[in-house]
């Protein structure tokens, strides 16, 4: 019995030093978009806050793509990645307002040849990359 409780504290104990070591080297980005571009903050505890500005001509691509975690479960995450001439200015996974960040860079981002569609259907989850029609 004993031994059943110094196993499970130190489960908790496991437990809560992860949490914190997530949060402590974890990073918290913000993505703002403006008409004539957008900007990238990043909070991280250990290194403070870095702002970047960009132009919309910047970007020089974009990416959507998923990873499926190892495991019984299989759970699938969803990513978004911009580059500039500069490097990568964010890559951010699925979160609040994500498809409309995409629909954002689409539409702001017309320079590039391509733009991301999600099709429509029950089990249609996954964007794919589409030409732009030239005019």
């Amino acid at each position: 019995m004993l031994i059943n409780v110094f196993i499970g504290a130190l489960i908790f104990v496991i437990g809560v030093v992860i949490f914190l070591w997530l949060r402590y080297f974890g990073n918290d980005t913000t993505i703002s978009c403006r008409e004539k571009g957008f900007t990238v903050s990043v909070i991280n505890k250990r290194k403070g806050i870095i702002v970047n500005d960009y132009a919309w001509e910047e970007v020089t691509e974009t990416l959507y793509y998923e990873r499926e975690s190892p495991g019984e479960n299989n759970t699938t995450t969803c990513y978004f990645q911009v580059k500039t001439e500069n490097g990568v200015a964010f890559n951010v996974y699925e979160m609040k307002n994500f498809h409309e960040l995409i629909e954002i860079f689409n539409q702001y981002t017309a320079h590039l040849p391509y733009f991301w569609e999600k099709p429509t259907g029950i089990f249609k989850t996954r964007y794919q990359k589409q030409a732009r029609a030239i005019s």
